[in-house]
Parts: C-alpha cells; structure tokens; sequence
C-alpha cells in the first residue's frame, strides 16, 4: 500500500457527500436492493449512512488507518480489513455493490480481478455502481496538472466513459447507465460553488438535471456508472 494512504489522508476525505448518497439510497429503492456493499468504505460514513436507513450495508476497506478510524466513531461491526482484489465474501451474496473513487488506484491487473470478484459475488440482476475520475473531461485539459486527479499521487489508472463501459461489458456486466436522476434539496448546495446557492429553485433543479441526467454528464469531472450482471 502506498505511504501516501496516511492519516492525513483519511482525515482528509472523511466526510459524506450527501448528493452521492441519497441517489444510491432512491437507486437501492428502485433496484429492489437490501444487502450492499461499499468497497474501498475508507471511514465507513456511506456505510453507517445506509445502515441508518434500514439497509444490511457493509463495507471493506484495505487501510488499517480507515477501519480504525471508523470504529472510534461505532462499533462499525460490518466493516471488513479486505483488498477489493479477494472479496471475502460468497458467491451471490450481494444485491448492490458500490466502490467509490477506487478504481483510479488499482492497476489493470488489480482493476480486472476487482470486477471479476465484484461479478462474483453480486447476485444475478444485482448492481455495480462506479464513481471515478473523468479522463475525457474537457477540465483536465483546460487545468493541465493541476486537474484534481492528478493531484492524489494513488491515482494510477484513469478511465474515460466509453473505456469503462466497454470493460465492464467485456467483464461480463450489462446496460451500463451514465445518467441518474438526482433529486434537489437545499442541504446540497454547500457541495457547489457559492454562486449555485443564489440561484432560483428551478435554476438548481434544471443544473443537476444538466449535469446528472443529460448528456452533459459525461463530461464532467468525474463520471458516474450503473451496470447489472
């Protein structure tokens, strides 16, 4: 493991993107899913944010700093000491599978046996959800070296939309989904830019349309994808 994967590092990400979290929750509802994993769950908040609304959530993570972390703050019973490369779980365990900003820190090699594991122990119709750097921004080229992603030195292996979904139906997976439908409430406005609080209502609501259910999607920053097995 890198020694860049410190506590700072963890400090630094230990928080709760709450616009993420509440569509994985409406996309729980609507996948019929109860049991869910989160892979590389860092200091467990989307797992505890899961538990707290009735789903039998669990998390892994391979950072003996995060999982300590994350039982200072609870019990934290489900998080699991695992590489996302061997998931210790049985085949078909899993409804709904997460792992978000990981697959930008796997290898190829680690990338390949990461799905083939996740493909294992989803459930047949069971779901991947995926959130990682967008190398086909248009950002990245306007910012140069100073695009976010580049900036964390554990970011080995970058992906464009086209080129995961294309692995991932290469891996066996099916119907990948690069729009989601994000539902607007004001507790997300601290997680955009001060101008995108004085904005109407309905100017908010037609922006996270734009940027999550649109073909705009895809060029943001970092892209979002939904497959079924």
């Amino acid at each position: 493991m890198p020694n860049s994967y410190d506590t700072n590092y963890f400090e630094n990400r230990d928080s709760l993107d709450l616009l993420l979290a509440r569509t994985l929750i409406d996309l729980f509802k609507k996948t019929n899913s109860k049991k869910v994993l989160d892979v590389g769950c860092g200091t467990g908040q989307l797992v505890r944010y899961f538990q707290n609304h009735g789903f039998n959530a669990y998390g892994i993570d391979n950072s003996r700093i995060a999982l300590k972390k994350a039982h200072q703050k609870n019990k934290a019973e489900k998080l699991i000491l695992s590489p996302a490369t061997k998931l210790p779980f049985k085949n078909e365990t899993f409804d709904f599978l997460c792992a978000i900003s990981l697959i930008e820190h796997l290898n190829k090699n680690g990338a390949e046996e990461f799905l083939k594991e996740t493909k294992r122990i989803l459930k047949k119709g069971g779901h991947l959800f995926l959130v990682t750097p967008n190398f086909a921004t248009p950002i990245r080229h306007v910012v140069g070296l100073n695009w976010f992603a580049y900036k964390d030195p554990t970011h080995i292996n970058f992906y464009t939309p086209k080129k995961l979904s294309a692995h991932l139906l290469k891996m066996g997976f099916k119907n990948p989904n690069f729009k989601f439908k994000v539902p607007y409430t004001p507790q997300y406005d601290m997680q955009f830019p001060k101008p995108f609080s004085k904005l109407p209502r309905s100017l908010k609501i037609l922006s996270l349309h734009l940027l999550f259910n649109s073909p705009i999607a895809i060029v943001r920053d970092s892209f979002w994808i939904l497959a079924q097995k």
